[in-house]
């Protein structure tokens, strides 16, 4: 085993991330440790269409880092990459929660972080042995699910490798460099998954350690990622200081914070002097219930004197929201549109309240019955995915649409040219086009909240039929059996179910084609297709299978394709036929 492949999927068109192009750090630290062990570590981080597959296909490992929103594309990679016959392994804060999910499109889960056990892992695998000692691996033993326990030891930070953005292949992943100096966070906002991810115990970083990485990037723009950069405040003063007096000239900087930092007038001075000069700020509400339901601990009052103080140090604030607590409702929602425009915060990111997996939020939601759909996709802020206390699903979507567009209007633009220089100016003017993209882009979802919400938990039948060419001569022999297909449609929680029993051939195909046409709707989320005992007459027909497939794949957002293991070496994946995967391959190994 030699060549190892990681991938960061890159979100679909229409998320606020989509636009980015700065990756996680997860992979390109696992790819240094990886290099330093003697693999040939390749990442990529990009669509799925785009991916380089014939180069991948060559691997003898792929790992894939996924989040929540994310996984239904990192589902789809997997599986298809196992279907040829490769290993798989899949990572990630949602699959640390979701490892038996995951399971069934890969042949390992690693469970929470991975620094110390993942080229463990690939060694294992390049001796053929079995992972059984190895923290916090998931695999199938047999019939049976193993779950080896997650390691107790925090990772030491200082001990692992600087991350190594150059084994991406497809080019600079960003304009300005992600650095991280700690993980976790002393606080812990009932919706946040950091904590659950990395613990309240804030780890971070030696300062000595940190100044050698940032050595690397003079002149450049540094971003650091971590999920609060000034939780202690002395030991950020101390890195900041630490830069000035070795002289490591960063182009600018920016990090994200709480609003006491702004409390700080040497933190402040500090931030002047070394380049920083955007703060992204998690603000989440002006709603004093909100803020307590939220524990973020924190004023509007304060909120109000942080985003003043920045600006007097001319520094750009990026202003985070979250919409649709229990005690939110619709005016809740225009009157921080107004307090964002009225208190000049630079950027702002208006997302809706989003139950990800692992989290308190979540655990209440689902017991509360209040989810409208597990469909991962949606979880990425921008889609309302439950049922909102004090207003409609259809209000939280519209509303928060209707908050963005307000804040970047055109007349909007030039609001703080005098405060904080042309940057606020471009980045207004930025989301002035992202919002009207993404607007066009997502109307679909407005016409399936309702679906979603009237949709039963109980399977509706559409189709139950039997398709048979009245030009053959019917009997019971084997050979003339190939004229029957046998077709089940059925609906469930706005999921389409669509099972075929018989064979394929030039008839069948187009009665099939026939049959769905006006019974699928037009835009249809999800569906489902079950081709376990589908059996293809030629080649030629699986082709043109394939080519249906890709058809529907046009009318659903999500598609998966069912078969099953050996599925007389299926015709579809035994002579490539998916040249790449257009829709998730799920296998039943019955």
């Amino acid at each position: 085993m030699k060549k190892i492949v990681l991938i960061e999927p890159k979100t679909k068109k229409g998320h606020v991330y989509s636009a980015t192009r700065m990756p996680r750090l997860g992979l390109p630290l696992l790819g240094a440790k990886l290099k330093a062990a003697g693999y040939d570590p390749v990442l990529y981080m990009a669509p799925v269409a785009k991916l380089p597959w014939a180069s991948i296909l060559q691997a003898d490992l792929v790992g894939i880092s996924t989040t929540t929103s994310t996984c239904q594309e990192t589902y789809k990679i997997a599986a298809f990459l196992r279907a040829q016959g490769m290993t798989v392994v899949i990572g990630g804060i949602h699959a640390t929660y979701m490892p038996e999910e995951a399971l069934q499109y890969c042949d390992y889960v690693v469970r929470g972080e991975a620094d110390n056990h993942f080229l463990p892992l690939v060694d294992c695998l390049a001796t053929q042995n079995i992972p059984i000692d190895i923290p916090g691996v998931s695999y199938h033993n047999g019939e049976r699910v193993v779950h080896n326990p997650c390691s107790t030891e925090p990772v030491n930070l200082d001990e692992q490798p600087f991350p190594d953005l150059s084994l991406f292949a497809q080019g600079k992943p960003s304009m300005a460099i992600p650095v991280m100096t700690s993980r976790g966070c002393p606080f812990n906002c009932t919706f946040c998954s950091v904590t659950q991810m990395f613990g309240r115990k804030y780890r971070f970083r030696s300062t000595e350690n940190i100044l050698q990485e940032l050595e690397r990037y003079r002149g450049r723009s540094i971003f650091f990622c971590d999920d609060n950069f000034t939780a202690d405040l002395r030991r950020t003063k101390q890195l900041l200081q630490g830069i000035l007096d070795n002289n490591i000239n960063l182009k600018s900087w920016g990090g994200q914070m709480r609003v006491e930092a702004a409390k700080d007038p040497e933190l402040l001075e500090l931030m002047n002097k070394t380049g920083g000069d955007m703060v992204y700020v998690g603000l989440e509400s002006i709603n004093p219930a909100t803020l307590e339901a939220y524990n973020k601990k924190q004023t509007v009052d304060e909120i109000r004197e942080s985003i003043k103080l920045f600006h007097q140090h001319k520094i750009r604030v990026h202003g985070m929201f979250v919409f649709g607590s229990d005690a939110d409702t619709v005016e809740t929602i225009r009157d921080t549109v107004d307090f964002a425009l009225e208190t000049r915060i630079d950027t702002v990111q208006f997302l809706m309240l989003t139950p990800i997996v692992g989290t308190d939020l979540y655990n209440k939601l689902e017991e509360e019955g209040r989810l409208l759909t597990k469909e991962w996709e949606l979880y990425d802020g921008h889609h309302a995915v439950f049922q909102p206390a004090l207003m409609s699903p259809e209000e939280l979507q519209q509303e928060t649409f209707a908050a963005f567009k307000k804040f970047y209007a055109l007349r909007n633009i030039f609001q703080n040219f005098f405060y904080t220089g042309w940057g606020s100016s471009f980045y207004r003017g930025l989301g002035w086009l992202m919002v009207k993209r993404f607007n066009k882009q997502n109307l679909w979802y407005n016409r399936v909240l309702q679906n979603l919400q009237q949709s039963s938990n109980k399977a509706v039948r559409l189709l139950d039929c039997r398709i048979q060419d009245s030009k053959v001569q019917v009997s019971a022999t084997a050979e003339n059996m190939s004229n029957y297909l046998k077709i089940y449609l059925t609906e469930t929680n706005g999921v389409f179910y669509l099972q075929m029993n018989g064979f394929l051939n030039r008839f069948t195909l187009k009665e099939l084609k026939r049959s769905l046409k006006n019974l699928l709707p037009k835009h249809c989320f999800h569906l489902v297709v079950n081709t376990e005992e589908l059996h293809f007459i030629s080649e030629r027909y699986a082709r043109s299978f394939s080519r249906f497939l890709d058809k529907l794949g046009k009318r659903t957002r999500r598609l998966q394709l069912i078969y099953l293991a050996d599925s007389e070496k299926h015709l579809l994946l035994k002579r490539n036929v998916l040249k790449i995967p257009r829709f998730e391959l799920f296998l039943n190994k019955r």
